[in-house]
């Protein structure tokens, strides 16, 4: 569970980069757009290839731990084989932060409908409107839910 918990987040960060493909990565909103078109390519699309191909800096570091190798092309890997093997895998970005360079991603991952809600954290840093690197928190659905606000 904690593998595929974290690379639900590996792939949520991923998506969060698809918005912009022409954002030049120097400013909060161009980097949130990079990040957004590569998020929505990758993931909502499921084309990690091709997002990685537009959005991804030459040289890209992977720090999640569910990403064998910690390069674009392990990535991708991973996340191909996260996408084959849920029935409905569905991303939902809940919001963003930037400052800079960096982008900061919140959002909810299911398997299918009726799955248990994944929360994923990831953060994106953005060079030349190119997603330079990337690193990730996934949280599981808790045993018990002592507190009545949401997660997301």
């Amino acid at each position: 569970m904690k593998t595929f918990l974290r690379a639900v987040g590996l792939a949520a960060l991923l998506s969060v980069c698809a918005i912009s493909a022409s954002a030049g990565g120097r400013s909060s909103t161009s980097a949130r757009a990079v990040v957004l078109a590569f998020y929505r390519l990758a993931l909502q699309e499921m084309k990690p290839e091709e997002a990685f191909k537009r959005y991804g800096a030459p040289g890209f570091i992977e720090h999640s731990q569910d990403s064998a190798g910690g390069d674009a092309q392990a990535t991708v890997v991973f996340l191909r084989r996260l996408i084959s093997s849920a029935p409905h895998p569905k991303w939902q970005v809940i919001r963003t932060v930037a400052e800079g360079n960096m982008v900061f991603v919140h959002a909810r991952y299911t398997a299918a409908p009726g799955a248990p809600e994944i929360a994923v954290a990831e953060i994106f840093r953005v060079q030349d409107g190119k997603i330079a690197e990337h690193w990730d928190v996934i949280g599981g659905p808790p045993d018990k839910v002592t507190n009545s606000n949401s997660r997301f």
